[in-house]
This record gives structure tokens, sequence and C-alpha cells, in this order.
């Protein structure tokens, strides 16, 4: 559901939505189908080199990906390290180990270099996370 707030009216016939606002949270991302398996993920980015706070993602949304591996699917959160230049995908299934224990407020950049997946990045595909996807379906 969206809740309007603002409409533009030149005219009855050429009204214009100008501003409007989710009114709940949604799921995430990006959710489809690749070679046959249902794929959902969250991307986020941080800026802190050797730290990636839960504060950036949300219950909902870890709880939605916790959900999409229970029934088959692939789920996985991509964090990008802007300061480091790296992409990393991480297992919704792996991810849990370190979010749910509630003493932690943040995933270390070494945890995930050790259980994560660097994603290639090149020029005619800056993030080819269905590389590792790949890797996923065959495991």
């Amino acid at each position: 559901p969206i809740q309007i707030v603002k409409v533009d009216y030149p005219q009855r016939s050429k009204a214009k939505i100008t501003e409007a606002y989710f009114q709940k949270p949604s799921t995430t991302d990006y959710n489809g189908v690749y070679k046959g398996k249902y794929i959902d993920f969250e991307a986020k980015e941080c800026d802190n080199l050797n730290l990636f706070g839960f504060s950036k993602i949300y219950d909902h949304q870890v709880e939605h990906l916790k959900k999409v591996s229970a029934n088959g699917g692939i789920g996985f959160i991509v964090i990008r390290f802007n300061k480091r230049n790296e992409t990393w995908l991480i297992r919704i299934e792996d991810f849990l180990t370190v979010y749910q224990d509630k003493n932690n407020k943040s995933i270390s950049y070494k945890w995930i270099s050790d259980f994560g997946y660097l994603i290639p990045m090149s020029y005619n595909k800056p993030c080819d996370y269905l590389l590792i996807v790949d890797k996923l379906m065959r495991q």
C-alpha cells in the first residue's frame, strides 16, 4: 500500500503524483527466478572498513530471506564495502548464525571474508552475483 502525499493537478486529466510513501515495509530489493530456481536478496552498502552494522538491515527483511531459504529458494544479502571497493554475497543461512545472537550489533569484515563470497567485478558486469548463485546452485 502506498500513501499519496502530494498530487500536482495542472488539469484533471493530467494529475501527477509528486510525493508518495510506502505505508508499511516492503520485503527485499530483488526476487525472481534464475535457471528455474527462486532467488531473493537484499543489497546494502557501508562505508566502514571493518564492520557491517545490523542497523542497516531490517528484521522483516531477514525474516523474509529466512522463509525463502526454508521453502527451497536461495536467499542472500549483498554487501558493498565502499572504501574497500568490494562486494560480498552472504547466504542467509550463514548470516543468521551471527545475526540471531542479539549480543551482536554488527558483523565483521573478517567474518564476511571467511564465510561470504567475493563477487567478481568487471567493466561489463560491475556486480556479477550470478556467478556466485551458479556456485550455490551446484552445492
